[in-house]
């Protein structure tokens, strides 16, 4: 996470629930980990190539507005 952060590279945290059921909250996992507001913490099941997909994409597009809004 710290190298992301440090180089500005856009990143997503994935929480892996398994039948749906996260251990955590979203909120919570941002705080423990310290990031940001605006990264987006998704929720997602690795095993399911759709979650996966989903995942991508809310990483791809959560870079195309950091990008578009960069100085």
């Amino acid at each position: 996470v710290d190298y992301f952060e440090e180089h500005r590279i856009p990143f997503v945290v994935g929480m892996n629930c398994f039948d749906g059921q996260a251990t955590h909250s979203p909120d919570d996992v941002r705080e423990a980990l310290a990031v940001s507001p605006d990264t987006p913490v998704v929720l997602l099941d690795a095993r399911e190539r759709e979650s996966t997909k989903a995942t991508l994409l809310e990483l791809v597009q959560h870079a195309l507005v950091r990008a578009t809004s960069a100085p």
